[in-house]
């Protein structure tokens, strides 16, 4: 009886693990989901809305799981690693900053409200994932105001939806 060395491909199991992370967080989300209100005055409810894309979510896991089995199973994973992970070592900082200005955006629409709190995460996430100069500072702040008065327009006024009331807009 000889003993068989089974051999694993590292880009293999990066690639496994990440869409194993993506069905658990999509599981977690689907369960979360039934805990949201409902929402009122929508078509689509809040807790619908949220339902569906943790369960999209879920479904693109298992189909990259999939996905991984069949390519290892054809060999087509090679010793390099992923592209992903390359790209997120060197992006590693800025993934950081922009999850804590995440963070710091959902604490802050119930401070300052949606919308206020909306126009300051697009207008850091911008700078910090750019350029650090004034112009770009300021192309940031531009770009924030215009996307910010956008979905104020057809959230807040075209389709009266109710979003969190802030210390300018309500």
């Amino acid at each position: 009886m000889s003993s068989r060395e089974v051999t694993v491909n590292k880009s293999f199991l990066i690639k496994m693990a990440i869409n194993v992370a993506i069905v658990a967080i999509g599981v977690v989300f689907v369960v979360g989901s039934f805990d949201v209100s409902p929402g009122f005055q929508q078509i689509v409810g809040a807790d619908q809305y949220s339902r569906a894309v943790a369960s999209l979510l879920t479904v693109l896991g298992i189909l990259g799981v999939g996905r991984a089995v069949l390519d290892y199973r054809k060999g087509a994973f090679d010793e390099e690693e992923l592209k992903i992970v390359v790209e997120m070592r060197r992006a590693g900082k800025r993934i950081g900053a922009l999850f804590l200005l995440l963070i710091l955006n959902i604490y802050l629409i119930r401070i300052i409200g949606y919308f206020e709190s909306g126009f300051v995460f697009l207008t850091l996430a911008i700078f910090v994932l750019g350029d650090k100069t004034r112009r770009r500072f300021l192309q940031a702040v531009a770009f924030a105001l215009l996307i910010t008065a956008i979905v104020y327009v057809v959230f807040g006024v075209m389709l009266n939806i109710y979003l969190p009331r802030g210390l300018l807009i309500n």
